[in-house]
């Protein structure tokens, strides 16, 4: 397979991510689902409608420095990300991706509606949403491929 077709492929799963997300929390909005929600798997998971004006874990930050911060960080995430794209450096693009998009998620949320919009409650963990989940997975992501890249510099990450 071409290198091109393994880049759109590697962007295509975090865009499909990101606007899955947005359909779910439109649903939510619109169909004005309570904080209650539903519960699953006997009472372990809970979908509802949560309000988290904070950042990560519900520490507090006010909502200019939380929207400041995130507009940094994405600009200097875009930045490597343009990078791994030069480099075609697929597994690098596909954490990178998911990061963006998902911080863009919450970032869209917070200048919006003033608050992210989450919606999984595991009892045994902090209430989150897909974007949440996008960044955490995102972030390992890269990680490997900086331990791979490190270990094996020619590999190619990606087949």
């Amino acid at each position: 397979m071409p290198k091109y077709k393994q880049i759109i492929l590697a962007l295509i799963i975090p865009v499909i991510l990101f606007v899955i997300e947005l359909f779910i929390k439109y649903y939510l909005i619109l169909n004005k689902i309570p904080k209650s929600g539903f519960y699953f798997f006997k009472g372990l998971l809970q979908i509802g409608f949560f309000t988290n004006i904070n950042i990560a874990f519900g520490l507090p930050l006010p909502q200019i420095i939380i929207i400041v911060i995130t507009f940094l960080i994405l600009i200097a995430l875009g930045f490597i990300w343009w990078l791994d794209l030069w480099k075609a450096n697929l597994l690098g693009l596909l954490g990178l991706s998911l990061i963006i998009l998902g911080a863009l998620n919450n970032l869209l949320d917070r200048l919006i509606f003033g608050y992210v919009i989450d919606y999984i409650n595991i009892f045994i963990w902090p209430v989150f949403n897909l974007a949440d989940s996008m960044i955490v997975i995102g972030v390992i992501i890269y990680f490997i491929n900086i331990l791979l890249v490190k270990r094996y510099p020619r590999i190619n990450l990606l087949p």
